[in-house]
């Protein structure tokens, strides 16, 4: 265990890990997920969720939705990059001021997000 308020140093260990490094890829240590959205009118499904790399924090919305043909499915990725120390002073109700209305509530009442910003802003002596 790594104590208070000490830095702690990464190594690859696994081979997989050694691998994406050297091809340059993206190692996410932590994910929360924040909320989702089903639009039935649209036939689309949306999913947010926030990650921590070693290329720093960023937000990932995945949209899925039907393609034209049948067995054809669309959709895509957005990621936004946050600053470093975002969630400092951050509640749920304030972090979820930032997203659209159809994610709001469930971002607010996210108990893993909670946690979250509890413990990062109790290290912050907030």
């Amino acid at each position: 265990m790594k104590k208070q308020n000490q830095k702690q140093k990464t190594r690859l260990k696994g081979p997989s890990e050694r691998s994406s490094a050297q091809t340059f890829q993206e190692i996410t240590y932590r994910e929360i997920f924040l909320a989702d959205h089903r639009d039935e009118e649209h036939h689309e499904y949306s999913r947010l969720t926030l990650c921590f790399s070693d290329k720093g924090p960023h937000l990932l919305e995945d949209v899925f939705t039907p393609g034209w043909s049948a067995g054809n499915y669309g959709g895509g990725t957005v990621r936004t990059d946050l600053p470093k120390g975002f969630y400092i002073g951050q509640t749920p109700e304030t972090f979820a001021e930032h997203f659209g209305e159809r994610f709001r509530e469930q971002i607010r009442q996210n108990a893993e997000l909670a946690a979250f910003l509890d413990e990062a802003n109790r290290r912050q002596g907030r």
